[in-house]
């Protein structure tokens, strides 16, 4: 549940804090108070996008933050919230909006984007306002409301995506084949083109490599060799070849070193010095004939380099772009030439997976039909309650392509009124009796679903008080495992609550701001007298409001709470 709001520099709000009850909540105060805007604040609070200016002073930010208080059972249910909470602890959302237009959000001092807070704040809160009922209005949301009913369709669904997206891969390759016929021959010349001209040469880079550095010796192989052949004779040079220069002067560093042990070092260079020499004249005679050339290989070299350069111009620029383009032609020429097999074992595959995918819509479709009739019963029993007492409610599963939740459209049908055909709920429900539909199907999904806090903003609009008994009645059964916030201008609602916010404006040196006040019992009579008979209460408004508000708390007190 939401244990506390705390509200800073919001709308008309200054600073509020708000500390919340279990069970049912209610907010009642005049138009225009701010009631809207303490729900307003809660969805910022849970990743709604900022619509208009939410800043009451432009100059500063404003801050939403949001504790719940949350079972063992649902983080069980909801592994990744333990990413942020350890047992004990509650759950603290907390979202800045900056006057530059920024958002800074956190969780339990962990930072969130916006989409991480958005997927949060739908396992935490669900919503219920006006624009909400056209949700339920819309056919496409019908499917989704019945399929929370099951807990077997989701696991039969996911089955039925899994083929359904292989089936699509098939049809996209069959697409391929069916768009590759046509062009097939004059590709195939192309492509065969394209690899005889890659397949000239190694495509491995330490082969290019070499190569370049060979293509490289051979444009300087003049003026390598005359400075190799040069080296080759300083160091031979028996007058002041570097190895002759050291054999000369080793015996005067030897008779250095037998007199003087401090130069024992000197006759040990000296030597190394004369090694070193012979070792670098070898490799220079080695280095000098592997510039000796032969005119053969000198062409065949100098064809390579040309088919090289060719290459990286077409296919580059580098020489792994070239190895890539050829592995993706060598697989196109493959597929064009094998075309005939391939559309041959993928139309086999299609076949399996089509009828892979029937099986699997028809379980999912089955299963929907069972969940349909449970909604239908436990939906007219409901709205019987409600004060639609000849309604009739009807769950109808037509047909349609396979998709990847199904292969079902499913529309609700209404007959709100006795010997008036069903026709969808699109057509035929008022403002008033979506209001009562939707409660009517948050009591059906009571047990399927997990969200611990609902919040109702005005539910209850074009609803007579005559009817505001019963459906504050059904709230409170509602109230009993979960949260139940809601915005009320009933009277008959409001005396079910266990707590009652007041919502007022004041002003103050010369600004409006919302006023929220708590209202203990005394206050809650005058409060529910004056939304019966107006801003001034009655002596016979304030005792129908008292036995109102002692009917309500007998009715709706729990049973159980979780």
């Amino acid at each position: 549940m939401i244990a506390q709001l705390t509200i800073q520099n919001y709308g008309l709000i200054d600073r509020l804090v708000l500390e919340f009850g279990p069970g049912l909540t209610v907010l009642t105060g005049e138009t225009g108070a701010g009631k809207s805007i303490l729900i307003g604040a809660l969805r910022f609070a849970l990743g709604e996008r900022v619509s208009g200016d939410p800043l009451r002073e432009p100059s500063e930010s404003c801050t939403v933050e949001a504790i719940f208080e949350l079972p063992r059972e649902f983080l069980d249910e909801n592994e990744g919230l333990k990413d942020y909470i350890k047992d004990g602890e509650p759950l603290i959302v907390q979202r800045t909006y900056t006057p530059d237009g920024k958002s800074k959000i956190k969780l339990n001092g962990f930072s969130l984007t916006l989409g991480q807070l958005k997927e949060i704040g739908n396992l935490l809160v669900d919503f219920h306002g006006p624009n909400d009922h056209q949700m339920l209005l819309a056919p496409e949301s019908h499917v989704r409301i019945l399929d929370r009913l099951s807990k077997r369709i989701a696991p039969l669904k996911d089955t039925h995506a899994d083929l359904f997206d292989e089936s699509q891969k098939i049809e996209h390759a069959l697409k391929e084949i069916r768009e590759s016929v046509e062009v097939r021959e004059r590709e195939l010349d192309l492509l065969g083109h394209q690899i005889r001209e890659l397949e000239r040469v190694s495509l491995e880079k330490r082969h290019y490599e070499e190569t370049l550095e060979k293509e490289t010796q051979l444009k300087n192989h003049e003026k390598l060799y005359e400075n190799a052949k040069a080296l080759v004779e300083l160091f031979e040079s028996e007058e002041s070849g570097l190895g002759e220069t050291a054999r000369k002067a080793f015996p005067f560093v030897r008779v250095l070193a037998a007199i003087d042990k401090s130069a024992g070092a000197l006759a040990e260079k000296t030597e190394n010095l004369q090694i070193l020499s012979e070792e670098i004249l070898s490799e220079l005679r080695r280095y000098e004939e592997s510039l000796a050339f032969d005119p053969e290989e000198a062409r065949e070299l100098a064809q390579r380099c040309d088919a090289y350069h060719g290459i990286i111009r077409k296919f580059g620029p580098t020489i792994e772009d070239a190895a890539a383009f050829y592995k993706k032609a060598k697989e196109r020429h493959d597929f064009l030439v094998n075309l005939e097999n391939n559309d041959s074992a993928l139309r086999q595959k299609q076949a399996s997976f089509k009828k892979a995918l029937k099986d699997s819509a028809s379980k999912i479709t089955k299963e929907r039909k069972k969940t349909g009739e449970l909604l239908v019963e436990s939906i007219e029993k409901e709205l019987k309650d409600l004060g639609i007492a000849h309604v009739r409610f009807e769950c109808r599963l037509n047909a349609i392509d396979p998709r990847r939740d199904g292969a079902d459209e499913v529309v609700f049908y209404i007959s709100p009124n006795l010997g008036e055909e069903l026709k969808p709920l699109s057509e035929i429900v008022s403002s008033g009796e979506a209001a009562r539909v939707m409660l009517a199907l948050k009591k059906s999904l009571t047990n399927v679903d997990p969200i611990p806090v609902l919040i109702f903003d005005e539910i209850d609009a074009q609803i007579g008080g005559r009817l505001g008994g019963v459906i504050g009645e059904k709230l409170g059964e509602l109230a009993q495992d979960r949260q139940v916030i809601l915005i009320t201008h009933l009277p008959q609602i409001a005396g079910f609550a266990e707590r009652h916010f007041k919502v007022s404006k004041k002003v103050s040196e010369g600004r409006t701001m919302t006023r929220v006040d708590l209202l203990e019992r005394s206050a809650r009579v005058d409060e529910m007298a004056q939304m019966m008979s107006g801003d001034k209460e009655s002596g016979l408004s304030r005792s129908h409001a008292e036995e109102m508000l002692e009917r309500g708390q007998k009715q709706g007190r729990p049973k159980s709470r979780t």
